[in-house]
């Protein structure tokens, strides 16, 4: 039992400590962190296969909770490997915080008590704001957004705990499974979903990452939103749907109907995006509405494809934005019109981010591809089992990866390939330090070996255990894709060298007879601006301008407007209040002595 307590209390004291040491010892900084997080994951990785016998009821240790940790512990260390050089200032709070994270996110995992869970989940909101804050002044207001959004989330899992507690009795998790047949249980329900969909960015609580992008560090973007919240925030929704709560039809598919408008509205926000960190940002909206599909599908293969999505994305979506860190520390912006052509000089971060391209774009043979397929074969068991839905959430999700390839095809194009752009032609650009870019190659080749040994690694290893199924493999078929994939492969092999034109001639692109300049370079980013003009999409992207699908502002607004006459009273003015002070008194010295 006591190295619970270690696996919670030495990055979190470590962290303290952290915090109160000079920002000018960065190297002795990193040096405890690493050292720390090494420490945990190969622990973590001993308990994999040694799993403690937990004695009370505070804490839970089973299969889901195991590859929560591994993923945890996993994205901690490499975030603070790829650090090394590219953090300089601000090091203590940085590392600190990194370190309360991890703790915290272990604190959450293992928790069997609710209210333990909640002070951890707390917790979280806390180092996640300040991590989101490093950036200084431009970051204030995405951080206090940030704040406000996942913070006001917990809440409601608060509030959903104490429905829980006045329906059941009990704060522990392994005790509690409630059905969903009055108000109060289908509130409780709400309410922690209101709290996974805040973590996991989920829309409509999904707005603080896209916000938060351009000017939060790529490092704390890979390891918060990338990672380690879509861990947690999709770890509570799974605990939600596989112990809470007991199916419901009417609250399964809400999840599914909020996982597929989740997919398809994100990715139409990621393709008119001209930042590449916005862009990602979007993308890690996107790719929450496949794990929320995946579970709410109700079904073992749909539940393992759903959690096997959420190991996916997690590795992916930190290669790409740690690629993006790459090229932010080597050319000094992320703007995608001021870059181009950088596969030749950064060639390992390329191909890096290309793999992670194509992973979450679902090309075989990587990894999101399969976990992608598992979850339509699980929407099409949901249909066998009355689902009547099910077709138009495959056809969404479906559309959704569709556009994410169109919109890596851009990214990839606009940002390693096309002409170098004016901004960074003069620049003497290679690839970063090696401690930047092994973290990117370990992620792009599990992306590739999570695809190649799907089933004996993730699958065998990982998730069979969670949905307690001893053949996964018997209950989806990949044998048809695959060989669709591989015949196509081959044919258009055979075909190509008879179809390929026999005379290329290569010219230069004609102006009018003008010479070609800067203000006519393609770059990529103009490549899906025809949609804007579409009738539905060109309403969407204008609500989305005027921020009117934004929950937070559109409340906010509401708030001001409503609080506007009461400024009246509140001028700054000290006399003022003083006034009211006194007024005030009186009032209650009048009750007081009337009463």
């Amino acid at each position: 039992m006591d190295i619970i307590y270690y696996l919670v209390g030495i990055p979190f004291i470590v962290g303290l400590v952290c915090l109160t040491i000079s920002d000018r010892l960065r190297n002795f900084l990193w040096s405890i962190s690493f050292i720390v997080c090494l420490f945990i994951f190969g622990y973590l990785v001993y308990l994999f296969s040694n799993p403690p016998i937990v004695s009370n009821n505070l804490f839970i240790w089973d299969a889901l909770t195991n590859v929560t940790l591994l993923g945890i512990s996993f994205f901690s260390l490499i975030i603070t490997l790829y650090s090394y050089k590219n953090i300089s200032d601000f090091a203590n709070r940085y590392y600190g915080c990194l370190l309360i994270t991890l703790g915290s996110g272990i604190g959450v995992v293992i928790s069997n008590h609710l209210i333990l869970m909640a002070v951890f989940w707390g917790m979280l909101a806390i180092t996640l704001y300040l991590m989101v804050n490093l950036a200084g002044p431009d970051s204030a207001y995405p951080a206090k957004k940030t704040f406000i959004i996942v913070g006001g989330s917990d809440s409601f899992l608060i509030l959903g705990i104490a429905m829980l507690y006045v329906l059941t009795g009990s704060f522990n998790i392994t005790d509690i499974n409630v059905q969903i047949d009055r108000w109060l249980s289908a509130c409780a329900f709400l309410s922690l979903i209101i709290a996974s969909f805040a973590k996991a960015g989920a829309m409509p609580l999904h707005t603080w990452i896209p916000e938060i992008s351009e000017s939060t560090p790529a490092s704390v973007m890979a390891f918060l939103p990338a990672s380690i919240d879509k861990l947690l925030g999709i770890y509570l929704l799974a605990r939600i749907c596989l112990n809470l709560f007991s199916y419901h039809e009417s609250m399964w598919f809400l999840l599914r109907l909020l996982g597929s408008l989740t997919i398809v509205c994100a990715v139409f926000m990621a393709l008119i995006q001209h930042n590449m960190k916005k862009l990602l940002a979007y993308h890690a909206v996107s790719q929450v509405g496949y794990m929320v599909v995946g579970i709410a599908s109700a079904n073992p293969v749909g539940i393992a494809g759903g959690l096997f999505h959420m190991m996916n994305n997690a590795v992916y979506k930190c290669c790409l934005f740690l690629g993006a860190g790459n090229v932010e520390k080597q050319t000094g912006t992320t703007e995608l019109d001021k870059l181009g052509a950088l596969g030749k000089t950064m060639p390992v971060t390329f191909l890096s981010f290309l793999f992670a391209s194509f992973a979450i774009s679902g090309i075989p043979p990587f990894n999101g591809f399969f976990s992608k397929w598992m979850i339509y074969q699980g929407m099409v068991e949901a249909g066998k089992n009355g689902e009547p839905s099910w077709i138009l959430f495959i056809v969404m999700a479906l559309i959704g990866s569709g556009l994410t390839l169109a919109s890596f095809m851009k990214i990839v194009h606009a940002v390693f390939l096309g002409q170098t752009s004016e901004e960074i032609k003069d620049k003497k650009i290679k690839d970063v330090h090696w401690t930047m870019l092994l973290p990117v190659v370990i992620l792009a080749l599990i992306c590739l070996i999570f695809g190649l040994f799907y089933f004996r690694i993730p699958l065998k290893l990982f998730l069979m255990p969670v949905v307690k199924i001893e053949n996964l493999g018997n209950l989806f078929n990949m044998a048809l894709p695959l060989f669709l994939i591989i015949a196509g492969i081959i044919i258009g092999a055979i075909l190509y060298p008879f179809l390929k034109p026999s005379k290329i001639r290569i010219a230069p692109a004609f102006v009018g007879g003008e010479k070609q300049t800067e203000q006519m370079k393609i770059s990529g980013t103009s490549f899906y601006n025809v949609i804007k003009e579409t009738t539905f999409l060109k309403t969407m992207y204008k609500l989305a301008e005027k921020k009117l699908t934004d929950l937070y502002e559109v409340l906010k607004s509401i708030v001001l407007y409503f609080t506007e006459g009461f400024r009246v009273f509140h001028t700054g003015i000290l006399g003022t209040y003083l006034t009211w002070i006194i007024f005030g008194t009186l009032v209650f010295l009048y009750i007081f002595v009337r009463f």
